[in-house]
């Protein structure tokens, strides 16, 4: 199928310079600055409350930042339509329990809006597009459930059904395989390193350090909304690294199959 959402952002870079974000009356990031390029894995990792959520919805422009920008190559991204926004970004938050009762088919459809002018029907290119995420992610046989009848797995499954299906450059995830099984674990990893190996970018918030580790690329930890490491998987994940990140201690463990694991000392 050819891309028409995410084609003409290839080769973009969104970048923000001395970003700082307030909720309420907390300033919750202080002066981050990054450029993340189009194509790139980046993992977003740090304790509970160091400003993860936050700074993935400022880059989305879902949230205005009180000082700095962030850019979409020169236009700001939280002044842009979010019709263009969304030709550029999907975004797929953590597992929603409350969903209203649509069906599979209808939430996965619902990924198209950036193509579709409002209140017309899909054509058929949006159709073959939900197919196909559908087929992606093995949810034809659910496409006529509730969503709301669905266990935590399918779900998430059905929300990145639909960010594949808007055919955006780059997808946002928010701690994706949270109370997932581990075959369901198993099938996430596979479909996003499809995604990001057809030349497409991942941003992902992840409390699990075997993620990032599975999908290579950069990391950026934060410590109460700082930028704390910046930096290569492999020179992130590290005992030593990790120990001044989390206040906490790390031990590498090789798996029975020559796989290099990090993780805490309980």
């Amino acid at each position: 199928m050819t891309s028409r959402g995410s084609q003409s952002f290839r080769s973009a870079r969104l970048h923000c310079q001395d970003l700082s974000v307030r909720r309420g009356q907390s300033t919750v990031l202080h002066d981050i600055t990054l450029t993340l390029r189009a194509d790139e894995c980046l993992s977003l990792i740090g304790p509970n409350g160091s400003g993860k959520t936050t700074l993935m919805l400022t880059l989305l422009g879902l949230l205005r930042p009180a000082c700095g920008r962030v850019l979409l190559d020169e236009a700001d991204m939280h002044a842009l339509p979010a019709r263009v926004r969304g030709r550029f970004a999907a975004y797929v938050p953590q597992v929603v329990e409350r969903i209203p009762a649509f069906t599979v088919r209808e939430v996965v459809a619902g990924g198209r809006y950036p193509h579709v002018a409002p209140l017309q029907p899909l054509g058929p290119v949006d159709q073959a597009a939900v197919q196909a995420a559908l087929d992606q992610c093995r949810l034809a046989d659910l496409a006529t459930r509730p969503v709301n009848a669905l266990s935590g797995g399918e779900r998430q499954k059905t929300l990145i059904a639909a960010a594949i299906a808007q055919d955006a450059q780059i997808m946002f995830l928010d701690e994706p395989n949270t109370a997932l099984d581990p075959a369901y674990q198993v099938e996430l990893v596979a479909l996003l390193q499809r995604w990001s190996a057809a030349g497409r970018g991942l941003v992902l918030i992840s409390h699990d350090l075997q993620l990032p580790a599975a999908f290579g690329g950069r990391v950026v930890a934060l410590h109460e909304g700082r930028v704390a490491a910046d930096g290569p998987v492999a020179g992130i994940l590290e005992p030593a690294r990790l120990e001044q990140i989390y206040q906490t201690t790390f031990e590498t463990a090789v798996t029975t199959a020559g796989r290099k694991l990090v993780v805490p000392v309980w």
